[in-house]
């Protein structure tokens, strides 16, 4: 009869865990066996409560659903920069203004051809190109749009240069020369998504009022100013554009076996020396290839390291939740404590039992977590490969952010059951089993 109370009243695992064979035998077995059993007890003992675990849960799988998507998508914008930084190589090197201007007013530090000319005069420097960014009315078919206009250099090794900078290859007709007039070659977006109706070669637009002829569709480069872009000419762009001499960007190349960045600073002492700026006051930027990944990879960073502080408030509120039911856990289960302890339970086998199941609450919430994180990161990656066109965006998912995510939310549910693990651990037989 005292066996058939004792397993009524208490877990049947625990039971069996704790009376049979009668001994603390069960106690010596090793630790592995002990925490395995532990840890089977505590999974039933979350399954009973379905409905209390699932809202409990809830603050967790938040919080992890917004880390797993923001690092996937981080991770994947990363790797997407990275591929378009290898594309240019590491030997080219930026100059623009640190205004820039793209309507055609005189921005502050606007370069033009006169700072072209002193950086192909920089030693260590084995060719450069300029060209001019701005907004264009293009119309096609009775719809009018506005898309970037960019020019290609009027010389045959700059024209070189400003196609393997931008990565342009012919999707169907051919890349534009250097010596054409009246026509131009057309960003993938602006044949396919700029208009009503598909604008192939051979079609005829009108940039600014005048007819130009389509030579050629690049294919796709993740760009959306490049894959939106119309390109002419150099004389025809300074003509629309009414620009004489001015240029928006310059891009150096430096020669080989040489380190572009003490080119970039000659560079920069060249054109400051001929501007008469001192050093730290100048109205432009010069910048190498890798300079200008790490401060897109550093503005990144930032920008994941405000959103994860954010979702690390849902993280907290949902440890708070675990805190609040494995508290209420304890005084639903005080007698169940009890008996625990009169058959020969430790205070160590409580607080273990109590934590585990507050790790598994968490990483339950976890697991939620990583598969709507995941769900989510596919979504927005499919809208953006949608909206700019298929391997704009690819996210990314590396083992060590899934473990990472599991571990992290277990590791939360666990910390916070320590304060109620404790005070079942601490609970006396005598004053538990009186409890009702």
């Amino acid at each position: 009869m005292r066996e058939k109370s004792l397993k009524h009243a208490c877990n049947a695992s625990i039971y069996e865990l704790l009376l049979e064979p009668r001994t603390r035998s069960a106690f010596d077995q090793t630790f592995r066996k002990f925490v395995l059993e532990l840890f089977k007890i505590a999974v039933k003992n979350v399954s009973k409560r379905k409905k209390r675990a699932a809202l409990t849960i809830l603050g967790i799988f938040i919080g992890i659903a917004a880390v797993v998507a923001l690092v996937s998508l981080g991770q994947g914008l990363q790797n997407t920069i990275n591929a378009q930084f290898e594309m240019i190589g590491a030997d080219k090197i930026m100059i623009q203004a640190k205004e820039m201007g793209f309507s055609g007013e005189n921005a502050p530090g606007q370069l033009t051809t006169h700072e072209l000319d002193l950086v192909d005069n920089v030693n260590g420097v084995v060719e450069a190109c300029g060209y001019i960014v701005r907004g264009v009315n293009v119309r096609f078919n009775n719809v009018q749009r506005t898309v970037f206009g960019y020019n290609i250099p009027d010389d045959a090794g700059k024209a070189v240069l400003f196609n393997s900078l931008n990565n342009y290859e012919a999707e169907s007709g051919r890349l534009l020369s250097y010596k054409d007039k009246m026509k131009v070659m057309i960003g993938s977006d602006v044949a396919s998504k700029k208009f009503s109706k598909v604008v192939s070669v051979g079609n005829k637009l009108w940039v600014s009022g005048e007819i130009f002829d389509v030579v050629g569709v690049l294919k796709r480069v993740g760009d959306p100013g490049a894959d939106g872009a119309v390109i002419m000419s150099e004389a025809d762009a300074r003509r629309i554009f009414n620009e004489s001499d001015a240029l928006s960007v310059i891009v150096a190349q430096s020669a080989k076996g040489v380190d572009p960045e003490l080119v970039a600073d000659k560079i920069e002492k060249a054109i400051r020396r001929d501007r008469h700026q001192k050093e730290g006051k100048e109205d432009f930027s010069v910048q190498t290839s890798t300079q200008m990944i790490e401060s897109f990879m550093t503005i990144l960073a930032v920008i994941q390291v405000v959103f994860v502080g954010i979702a690390a408030i849902s993280l907290l509120v949902g440890g708070i939740g675990i805190m609040h039911v494995m508290f209420t856990a304890v005084l639903e289960r005080t007698r169940e404590i009890g008996i625990m302890k009169a058959i020969g339970a430790r205070n160590s086998d409580i607080l273990g039992l109590f934590l585990i199941e507050s790790g598994i609450l968490g990483l339950a919430g976890g697991a939620v977590g990583v598969i709507i994180g995941i769900g989510i990161s596919k979504a927005v990656e499919y809208g953006i490969n949608v909206t700019y066109g298929i391997g704009t965006l690819s996210s990314a998912f590396p083992i060590y952010l899934i473990v990472g995510a599991l571990l992290f939310s277990f590791v939360i549910g666990a910390v916070s059951g320590v304060l109620p693990a404790r005070r079942a651990s601490k609970l006396r037989p005598v004053e538990a089993l009186r409890y009702e």
